[in-house]
């Protein structure tokens, strides 16, 4: 009899205990915590690819195009850019009869184009004086032509004066308020008519201690929109657009000259920069003076 009343109470303690198993009920207990971040203030900018190789460029001919993009990696909005490349500094003296590439800067023969507009404007694009006379040219449109070149591009050469207005035709005075600037409408083609520059539609805007800046704004022409810096020896040519550096050299000085972007830019946004190279007929065979093209955002 002992022994299986034993058996009875185990049997009733294993049903018991299943039974109540199942009505078990698990109590989770949660709880929150606050995340919090501060971001400082960054204005930055990252370009690549930071090197650009055009090589093996035959002379009247352009590199192809090669994209740079400008990416916001900063924590603010870039409100406005605009960008310079070295030539003043790399090419400090006039290049032409020089055997050497390295003697010219790359800078020279950079050209890009923003996202917004289709039209190529020179980074920074130098021309000097011939020392001798050209040939059938018509400088009438100008005030005491002290100096003339060719604008060239990789398709053609374009003729250009300058005047000092002194009343003194002898190179200097070029940054004086009477200071001219001409350039023909037509490729040259060694004819009189192709080599007839004019004012037309081209403002001086100011001048400083380096320079003369004028505005062109001649509609059809090639360099519509364009900034031209005339050295104040009346020896050189400098032109320009999406650069608006002040200092010694007051880029801003002319009012054609644009930003990059207007931006807003927002973190993390890119601004697309498609740029190429226009070899000019004339440039000795080798790797031309390596050149530094600068972005500058606010």
């Amino acid at each position: 009899m002992k022994v299986g009343i034993l058996v009875l109470v185990l049997v009733f303690a294993t049903a018991f205990l299943l039974v109540s198993r199942s009505d078990i009920v698990f109590a989770y207990g949660d709880d929150n915590v606050t995340v919090d971040v501060s971001v400082t203030s960054l204005t930055e900018i990252t370009v690549t690819p930071s090197v650009i190789n055009w090589s093996g460029i035959t002379p009247g001919q352009a590199g192809g195009t090669v994209n740079v993009d400008v990416k916001n990696t900063g924590s603010t909005n870039i409100t406005n850019m605009y960008a310079f490349v070295t030539t003043i500094t790399n090419e400090t003296d006039r290049p032409y009869g020089s055997s050497y590439a390295l003697d010219y800067s790359a800078g020279a023969v950079l050209t890009f184009r923003n996202e917004s507009t289709s039209t190529y404007f020179w980074a920074g694009r130098l021309e000097w004086n011939w020392t001798e006379a050209i040939s059938n040219t018509d400088r009438s449109d100008i005030d005491d032509p002290v100096g003339e070149g060719f604008l060239r591009n990789a398709s053609a050469a374009f003729y250009w004066a300058i005047g000092n207005g002194s009343g003194t035709p002898t190179l200097g005075q070029c940054n004086d308020s009477l200071a001219q600037f001409a350039i023909e409408d037509d490729p040259d083609n060694g004819t009189i008519e192709s080599r007839t520059p004019t004012v037309s539609d081209i403002t001086r805007e100011g001048g400083d201690t380096n320079f003369s800046y004028f505005r062109i704004t001649r509609s059809g022409h090639f360099l519509d929109g364009s900034c031209v810096a005339v050295g104040w020896e009346c020896d050189k040519v400098y032109f320009y657009n999406f650069d608006r550096r002040t200092g010694a050299f007051n880029a801003t000085t002319c009012t054609a000259s644009d930003w990059i972007t207007a931006g807003p830019m927002a973190p993390n946004d890119i601004e697309k920069v498609t740029a190429d190279v226009w070899i000019p007929k004339g440039i000795p065979e080798g790797t031309m003076k390596p050149a530094t093209w600068t972005f500058v955002v606010t």
